[in-house]
């Protein structure tokens, strides 16, 4: 659809295709309504990712919410992306989505990769209670540093921001519509989870999302 109807390219047109963080020369050989054939070429260098690897731990949204973020977050460079269900996950958000919700969600991650250039498309986890998730990444480590996006209403002691250059990996917990809940920061802060603001003023879910990956993306640019 992307190569007939969108960029309505023919046979004979190169373009490029990318898998697993490789990216290769290739020449349309076929097009039709049902299908494209390319022959793969010679790879060629793809876009550098990021020296420090982002992972967004998010509520999952109402609507298509969701899909906005892992979209946008894709374009920002984030490696990983956890949906966790919060204390105030919304009913709704947090019933276990279906298969094709899912799916949809890794295409539009694939389409977002494809779209900014990016040769690597983020991992993307299934939905899983934040307890699960905490278990799953065990002790914090020398070289990762964890923070919660805190919203100013809950008041927690702000670390200042650390651009380390020693680290790998920075996970960054963003809460839900209605807030962290306080058993929600017992387990992130027991999890080794330090607080920072990112912004002035309380934000929507979705926002708090991108202006955290926006934020640490720049300050560990260079890492």
């Amino acid at each position: 659809h992307h190569v007939t109807r969108v960029l309505r390219l023919a046979v004979g047109d190169r373009i490029r295709v990318f898998d697993a963080g490789a990216e290769f020369e290739a020449t349309l050989t076929s097009v039709s309504k049902r299908g494209v054939a390319v022959n793969v070429g010679e790879a060629v260098r793809a876009a550098a990712e990021r020296p420090v690897a982002l992972h967004l731990i998010m509520s999952p949204l109402k609507g298509d919410l969701t899909e906005l973020v892992i979209q946008k977050a894709t374009e920002l460079g984030v490696a990983r992306v956890s949906p966790v269900v919060f204390e105030r996950t919304d009913t709704v958000a947090r019933r276990d989505p279906s298969e094709a919700r899912v799916s949809r969600w890794h295409r539009v991650a694939v389409s977002a990769a494809e779209q900014s250039g990016r040769a690597v498309v983020p991992e993307l986890d299934g939905v899983q209670p934040i307890e699960k998730l905490l278990e799953a990444l065990g002790a914090l480590d020398g070289d990762e540093a964890r923070i919660v996006a805190a919203e100013p209403s809950l008041g927690l002691p702000i670390e200042e921001a650390r651009p380390e250059a020693h680290l790998r990996r920075v996970r960054v917990a963003v809460g839900p519509a209605g807030g962290f809940g306080p058993r929600d920061l017992e387990l992130l802060g027991r999890a080794g989870f330090r607080a920072e603001s990112f912004a002035l003023h309380t934000l929507r879910a979705e926002t708090a999302c991108l202006a955290a990956l926006s934020i640490l993306g720049a300050r560990f640019a260079g890492s």
